[in-house]
């Protein structure tokens, strides 16, 4: 007969206990940022600090296993998209609606994305499948004629993010109020009298993290 380890948790247990604490992390990294203390998650989740160090051992551990879940969840939409929307320029609106709407209800988001490194393999490989993902439903609305040769699946997750982050001061008050420059910048993207865009090699720093925080090589030669 096995005797179970002296402190460890029987398997369905542990499994509930880790769901949980996912489940709190993301909802509390969402309203306060990714500063909230592991304590607090762990109230959260109604089980002791010592649970959430057993399955997280480093707090960045658990940031990552949230930002790769809310990015495979960015992913699925674009594959959801995809799969029951034409291609064009409604398919990349829709998409950003959805991926936008998503951010603005977490604060943490962005501070995470930027701060991950690529190290964490599961963040990497959710970032490379939802960059691909962008990558295809962009190239089928360029086919389609209804999207500029010009833009990439990166610069749809960046202006998805600049959308949100942009109005993040007056969400309290004003909630939607990313709407109004998301439909702005969805019209940038209409072929036709356009700009050319400017390169994106020499990005400042922070930028550059912001890049690749969506799944984009360095921009920097």
């Amino acid at each position: 007969m096995t005797v179970p380890l002296l402190g460890a948790e029987p398997r369905v247990d542990a499994l509930r206990n880790r769901g949980a604490l996912l489940a709190a992390a993301a909802q509390a990294f969402a309203e306060g940022g990714i500063d909230v203390s592991a304590g607090e998650i762990a109230k959260r989740a109604g089980v002791a600090k010592g649970t959430l160090f057993r399955h997280f051992p480093a707090k960045r551990d658990l940031v990552n296993e949230v930002l790769a879940d809310r990015l495979l969840e960015l992913a699925a939409a674009v594959s959801e998209i995809a799969a029951t929307r034409p291609a064009g320029l409604d398919a990349v609106a829709e998409l950003m609606s959805r991926g936008a709407e998503l951010l603005a209800a977490d604060r943490s988001f962005f501070e995470a994305a930027t701060c991950a490194g690529l190290a964490d393999e599961r963040v990497a490989g959710a970032k490379r499948k939802l960059a691909a993902g962008l990558d295809e439903l962009v190239a089928a609305a360029q086919r389609s004629g209804e999207v500029r040769g010009d833009v990439t699946g990166v610069d749809i997750a960046m202006l998805m993010m600049a959308a949100t982050n942009t109005c993040a001061p007056t969400h309290v008050l004003q909630p939607q109020l990313w709407r109004r420059y998301l439909a702005l910048m969805i019209d940038g993207l209409r072929p036709g009298a356009t700009s050319v865009l400017p390169s994106a090699g020499r990005v400042p720093a922070k930028a550059g993290r912001s890049r690749q925080a969506m799944g984009a090589a360095p921009a920097n030669p």
